[in-house]
């Protein structure tokens, strides 16, 4: 089991980054590589112990002691926030940089700030991912390896990743956003980021060896939510979700979260043709159905989950191994079948 990609079916804040931190607490992964397009994403997991863990640049599978973790060539570093998430974390001796990573700047993020077309049509988090790879392209923005702070951090990660996962020890590619924010497959453009956020994407990003993938883990929320402009099928209120104790606000802005009241079981299938994947990992479903909250047990599934569950194994041809109920890192229920190992 080299490798697992983890990836986004929708419109992301989906609980990928929880989903990483259980599979590196789970396996004790050798290391979690950060993919997508940067900071422009936020993962948010409450450890048991109650703390609210909130990342941006690097991966969550650093929740577990044993696990290095790493940002990929195809990713973008702001040098700040990696430094900070380096020091708060306490990973300064597991954190891996690649040199090659495209740098944000200052002035990337007032562009982004000063832009219209992003800042209030499109509802960019405006962090300065867009312009920074724009640069990129360009062949004109600053690389990890010309920033001085990030030295001691430095390295090939496509190397790294190869090496570990040949060796036969367990590799968890994070990925961000979700596949219908895709800049070149979303049907939604110019309502998109700026890169794609698919399996492929994802793979592409770190530089992984497609013969070493073995698991496509696609994570699946329940009631989908959307940050920023664009389409969302199903979308209630928020006064709606508020009352209903469901509301959710963007771990980068602090934005209410459009709410959906159901999955878009077409848009889902869309989203599983693109990514392949072999797992399904359900989330919140303690929005969908509230008495399953914080329960750890397979006995505890409802009917109403169970029906829900069968319907996103029909649309996904994929078994759903892993069941969200609640904020904490263990409200989780492992639906694995036995003799499985991913």
């Amino acid at each position: 089991m080299p490798a697992i990609i983890i990836v986004d079916a929708l419109w992301g804040d989906s609980g990928k980054g929880k989903t990483c931190a259980h599979l590196a607490r789970k396996h004790d992964a050798a290391l979690a590589v950060r993919a997508g397009v940067g900071t422009n994403a936020g993962a948010s997991v409450t450890l048991d112990d109650g703390t609210l863990v909130k990342a941006r640049q690097f991966p969550t599978g650093w929740i577990n002691s044993g696990t290095r973790v790493a940002v990929g060539s195809g990713v973008l570093v702001d040098p700040a926030i990696a430094a900070a998430e380096i020091e708060r974390f306490g990973i300064g001796d597991r954190a891996l940089i690649d040199g090659r990573c495209a740098v944000i700047t200052q002035a990337h993020i007032d562009a982004e700030l000063a832009d219209p077309n992003l800042a209030d049509k499109i509802g960019s988090t405006c962090t300065g991912n867009g312009h920074a790879r724009a640069d990129f392209i360009l062949r004109r923005a600053q690389q990890a390896r010309d920033i001085p702070s990030l030295a001691p951090y430095i390295t090939d990660v496509a190397r790294e990743v190869n090496a570990v996962a040949a060796s036969g020890q367990m590799v968890i590619v994070e990925g961000s956003q979700g596949t219908m924010l895709s800049l070149a497959l979303s049907g939604e453009y110019p309502f998109t980021t700026s890169d794609n956020c698919t399996t492929a994407a994802a793979m592409d990003d770190v530089g992984l060896n497609w013969r070493l993938a073995t698991d496509v883990v696609m994570v699946v929320k329940a009631m989908p939510t959307r940050v920023g402009e664009g389409p969302l099928p199903f979308e209630m209120t928020h006064a709606e979700a508020v009352s209903r104790g469901i509301a959710e606000y963007g771990v980068n802005t602090g934005r209410p979260r459009r709410k959906a009241e159901k999955l878009d079981f077409e848009m889902l299938a869309y989203a599983t043709m693109l990514n392949g994947p072999t797992q399904i990992a359900l989330t919140f479903a303690d929005h969908y159905e509230p008495s399953m909250r914080g329960s750890r047990s397979s006995s505890s599934i409802t009917s109403r989950v169970a029906s829900l569950i069968r319907d996103v194994e029909a649309a996904t041809g994929a078994p759903v191994t892993l069941l969200d109920t609640g904020p904490g890192l263990s409200d989780i229920i492992d639906l694995l079948p036995a003799g499985v190992a991913a």
